[in-house]
Formats: C-alpha cells, structure tokens, sequence
C-alpha cells in the first residue's frame, strides 16, 4: 500500500464519528383553513433546534485548532461575493494548515475568548459609542441581552435593539459561557434579521470557539454569503469531523474544483453511516443547476438552506416547519412557493417582527378564502390564530357593502390585536380598512381606538379625522405630526391640560392621567409650550399616578446606570426590557416620562421620540374609582 493511501486511510479513520437526528417535520390538514397548534411554530428565540447531528460541547479537543492554528483575524473581512474556495488538498495532506491567529484577542476570565469589536454600525453611521459595555458586569448583559424583545412585533422596542447589537463596541467583562459577538448573531437571527446577522458574522472572528465557529457558519449560509462560507472564517470545517463541517468541506471543496477532497469526504460520511440523500442531491444541484427537488428531508439544517439558495430552489414548507424564524422568513418571501406555503411561515413568525407589514398584506390578499369561509369572519376569526383571523376579519370588511358590518369587522380586528399583545400589528394591517370610514355621530364610540391605530400605523394625518371633539388626541396627533396648525393646536392643548391638573381638589376627569402623560412627554421631549404649563409638567412628572411601573430599587438603579457612559448600553437593555415587559397601555405615566426623560438625557433623542410616540397611541387610563353614596 503506497504513503498516499496509508494517510489517506488514516484521514478517514480520524473522521468517524455517531450522531442523532431531530424531529420530523409537522404536516398539515389540506381541507380545513391553516390553524396552527403550538408544535407548528419554530422554537423562541435562543431555544433554535439544533442543526443535524450538531454538538459542539462534544467534539473531541483534537478536532478543535489550537492558538497556534486559528484562523487570521486581521484580515479584511469579505464582502460575501468573492470567491472563496479553499485551496484543494494535496497528495498526502491529512488537513490544510491553517493561518496564523490574529492579534487583537480579548481573552476572558474562564478562557472565554473574544476577538476585536464587530459590529455594522457607529456613531458615524447610527450606531452608539464603542465603550457601551466597558463598564459593565458581563453576566448582568448577557441576562439582559437574553431577555430582550428584539423579537417582537413592537417596532420602536426592536429598532432601537437592533442598533444596540449592531454597535461596534468591546465585550463586557466578566466570566462567560459564550462569546459576546455569539450571542449578539444568534439574537439577530432569532430575530429574522438574516441580512444584519449576516454581515456581523462576516466581520467577526474569535478563535479556538467551536460555539461562535457554528453560530457564524449558520448565519452566512441562511444569508447566502457564498463568498464567506468557504473562506477561512469556516475553517473548522476543514479539522472538524462533525457531520455539519464535513458536509461543509465536501461543498467547498467540490466547488472549488476539488473533486478528490470532495469525494473523500463524501465517502467518510457514508462510511460513518451518515448518507444524507438530500445533502447529495442538493449538492449536485448547487454545482449543476439540474433544478431537481431533492424531496423530504428528515432533519433539514443550515447546510440545506444554504445549497437550496445556491441551486437557485425554492425553500419547501417541510423545511422551515422544523427551523427558527430566519428559515421560516425565506420560506414567507419566497414568491415561487405557494400562497399557503408561504402564509403558513408567515403565521409562525407573526410575533417576532420579521416580516414587514407590506409583506403580510401582500400575503394575506394572495389567499384564496372561500366565501362561506369570509362570511362567517366574525364568529370564527376570535378561535383562529392571530394572523388567520386578522386575513379573515380583514378579506370580509374589504367587501362588505353594509357600513355598520365593515365597522364591526375593523373594530373586532382591534379588539384581537389586544387578546394577542399584537395590537400595534393589527392596527398596521387593518390600517386601510379604517381609513375607509369617514368619522359619523354613528361611529363616535370607535373614534378613540381607531385614531390610535391609525397614529401606530404611522398614519397621524388620518388619525387627525377621528381626534376632533377629543383633546387628548388632538394634542398626541400635534406631538405626532409636523404641520404646524396641527403644533401649534398641542400648544393650546397643553396649556389647557395643565391648567386643569392644576386645580386642588381636581376635577372629575376619566383623562386626567393621560393628560398628565401628554404634558409630562411634552416637557422631557423639549416641545415648545405654554410657560405655566411647562411649570406644571414639572410638578406632573413627580407625581406617582395610577399603573404599572417597576420598584424604586430598580428605577433607581436604572437612573444611576444611565449616568454612566461606558454602561450605557446596559441602561438601554434595561429601559427596553422594562417597557416590554410592563406594556405602553399599562405603564404609569410617571414611569414611561422618567424613561423617556432618561433617554433625552443619554442624547438618544430619536428613541425616546418613537418610544413617547407609542406610549401615547398606545397608553389605557385605568378606570377612575366611583366614590360609595354617602349612608343615610
């Protein structure tokens, strides 16, 4: 037996490895409308199911590169278009020796690595400053980090998160499980932010971390970053004999025209037991371009995302239905899929924030409802999951003739949008609907709930016909609009509003903490406003009124918190974690202006304009106590 053949041999051998599956995907009944159960839905964000046959924690150390073999990370990053082939293996290689490490290497107190800061954004282009971690406690971020709602269909919350991940700035401190930039990807992904993860994972580098190695790998396959997923930023897979890794190496491999390499690593994983007929098919396909369908897939991954988008197919439903929300979302805007396809994915991220409204509109109107399905919209729409019932509800008021039944149907939209905390995303989907009405003594009782969803569909110019004869709206329709007869009626409407929170004892009044609301924003935002009442605002924002509002002991750590710059980014988490988990409807007013009052102060004018904004649309008085009749 010749040298070649011996360590040829001896390769294969080192690559044997067991692994496990994943559960099958979920199906669907075809003759009853899509109702999705709890199994249908993709695992919550950082509960993602595993990719097959993956375990990091498992592999064996002498699969992992040492300090002395990891990957370059001064190199520029890629721009995900080059070609990045590896260099084929030659006659008597056992694996390619890889580049020399970087040298801007941050190494935590558990042998936690963490490379140099990544990010897409700075102050130059949106982003916060770099040193927003340096003073804070690294288990503390990652707490809050883990509990963010970047995922979430409230649009100010995940605006403001996402230039929070996408800041370039150091890591925190402090012992740590997993690398920072790790978890800042994975959040992204979670997320459906599949380009932004992307481009993060493309900048970013920490050696020797098998965690962030995969977390990287994943993100550049399910954004298409060809040019990054086989250049040395996966260069475990060129040392791994994990089964994701060498599927991996064989792709690179065969696509950079190293047929050997390939072939051998495709004969290793058959030898292992680990024939995956769908990797091979879309393998050739990728290559080929046959356009062939490779059929069920058992225990889909980001390698099989990644070959169907490279062999220009269609991510099919069975795919997704097992995946997260990045996978789902490609699912959702792959025009070649069916319309219920591509509604069923929709309906499993409908809460996380991943798809547009413009995108759930062009999907709901795709769907071809049967008539006696639209017709009884409105009895069967409060059983159905959010997004089924808000097509329904949405299909029937477009072609209801009758004026009063379309009302109902727009007003029952709402009320859902609130059983599901998704009401700001109803609102934006019902938006044209309730544009249609024109404003009738006979539907004055809907005036107040349909201004507000209209001010958060971003429409405060429509919401304008439903605020007349109400001053609380007409005053957040000023804040919210940029007409000046509009501004200057929210300065009369202040003055007015603080020369009744003024008067001792106070009117009865079912607005008067609104009103208190309204002024208090006003104040911190900097709006122009009578001089009495800005002096009233002042004496509103120290008052404790009716609602939710979180203890004294963590206000007052927020407010120390967001006096220091290098914690500025953990005062953010904390404010925006608040507000998700209180609710805007349910907050206190003193509570939501002292947030906002503090986002002004850290010079984050444009959040606490758009958080002011929601808190405004969305904000409930509590219900004003009736006084008992005095005893006879």
């Amino acid at each position: 037996m010749t040298s070649f053949r011996i360590k040829r041999l001896a390769y294969a051998l080192v690559l044997l490895a067991p692994f496990a599956g994943a559960p099958a995907a979920a199906q669907w009944s075809d003759d009853k409308p899509p109702v999705l159960t709890p199994d249908d839905y993709p695992p919550v964000a950082g509960e993602d199911a595993p990719d097959q046959h993956s375990d990091s924690t498992t592999t064996p150390p002498d699969s992992v590169p040492d300090a002395s073999t990891a990957p370059d990370d001064s190199a520029e990053p890629s721009d995900g278009t080059a070609n990045g082939a590896p260099r084929p293996l030659q006659n008597g290689d056992v694996v390619t020796t890889l580049p020399p490490p970087g040298q801007n290497i941050e190494v935590g107190t558990l042998g936690t690595a963490e490379g140099p800061p990544a990010g897409t954004l700075d102050p130059s282009t949106g982003g916060l400053d770099g040193n927003i971690w340096s003073g804070s406690d690294r288990a503390v971020v990652q707490d809050l980090l883990a509990r963010a709602p970047l995922a979430s269909a409230d649009t100010p919350l995940r605006t403001a998160l996402k230039r929070i991940l996408l800041t370039r700035a150091a890591a925190p401190v402090g012992p740590a499980k997993r690398a920072f930039v790790t978890t800042r990807i994975e959040k992204l992904l979670d997320a459906g932010l599949i380009e932004e993860a992307g481009l993060l994972a493309s900048q970013a580098s920490v050696g020797n971390d098998a965690d962030f190695a995969r977390v990287q790998a994943r993100a550049l396959m399910i954004a298409g970053r060809s040019g990054d997923v086989c250049s040395d930023k996966t260069a475990t897979r060129l040392v791994s004999d994990d089964v994701f890794w060498m599927q991996l190496r064989a792709y690179c491999a065969a696509a950079g025209g190293d047929r050997p390499t390939a072939d051998l690593t495709n004969s290793v994983l058959k030898a292992q037991g680990n024939d995956d007929h769908a990797f091979d098919t879309l393998l050739d396909d990728a290559l080929n371009h046959y356009g062939v369908m490779p059929g069920p897939i058992a225990h889909p991954t980001a390698m099989h995302v990644f070959l169907f988008q490279q062999a220009g197919l269609p991510i099919p439903a069975d795919v997704a239905s097992t995946m997260g929300t990045a996978e789902n979302l490609l699912v959702m805007r792959e025009a070649r899929n069916p319309p219920r396809t591509r509604f069923e994915a929709a309906e499993r991220i409908i809460a996380s924030g991943a798809a547009s409204v413009n995108e759930l509109k062009v999907i709901a109107d795709a769907q071809d409802l049967p008539l006696a399905r639209v017709s009884s919209a409105f009895a069967d729409a409060p059983n159905l999951p959010f997004f089924m019932g808000q097509v329904l509800l949405r299909r029937a008021a477009v072609i209801e003739p009758r004026p009063d039944e379309k009302l109902r149907l727009a007003v029952q939209a709402l009320s859902l949008g609130r059983k599901f905390d998704l009401f700001p995303l109803a609102s934006a989907l019902q938006a044209d609907v309730i544009v249609s009405f024109k404003p009738s003594p006979s539907n004055k009782n809907q005036a107040r709930l349909f201004a507000r969803a209209l001010l958060l569909a971003g429409q405060p110019e429509a919401a304008a016909r439903w605020a007349n004869g109400d001053a609380v709206m007409q005053t957040i329709v000023g804040i919210a609009s940029k007409d000046p007869a509009r501004l200057a009626a929210m300065q009369s409407g202040l003055g007015a509003f603080a020369a009744g929170l003024m008067k001792d004892p106070p009117d009865p009044d079912p607005d008067r903490s609104y009103k208190a609301l309204v002024l208090g924003l006003a104040d911190v935002l900097g709006l122009p406003m009578p001089p009495d009442a800005r002096a009233e605002a002042a004496s509103v924002e120290s008052q404790m009124w009716d609602g939710r509002r979180p203890g004294p002991g963590l206000m007052r750590s927020i407010q120390e918190v967001s006096l220091r710059p290098e914690r500025r980014g953990e005062a953010l988490l904390m404010i925006l974690d608040t507000i998700h988990e209180t609710g805007f409807e349910n907050l206190a007013p003193d509570a939501t202006i002292e947030f906002v009052r503090l986002l002004v102060n850290m010079n984050e004018q444009e959040t606490a304009r758009v958080i002011a904004l929601e808190a405004l649309a969305q904000y409930v008085p509590p219900p004003q106590l009736v006084p008992a009749a005095p005893a006879q």
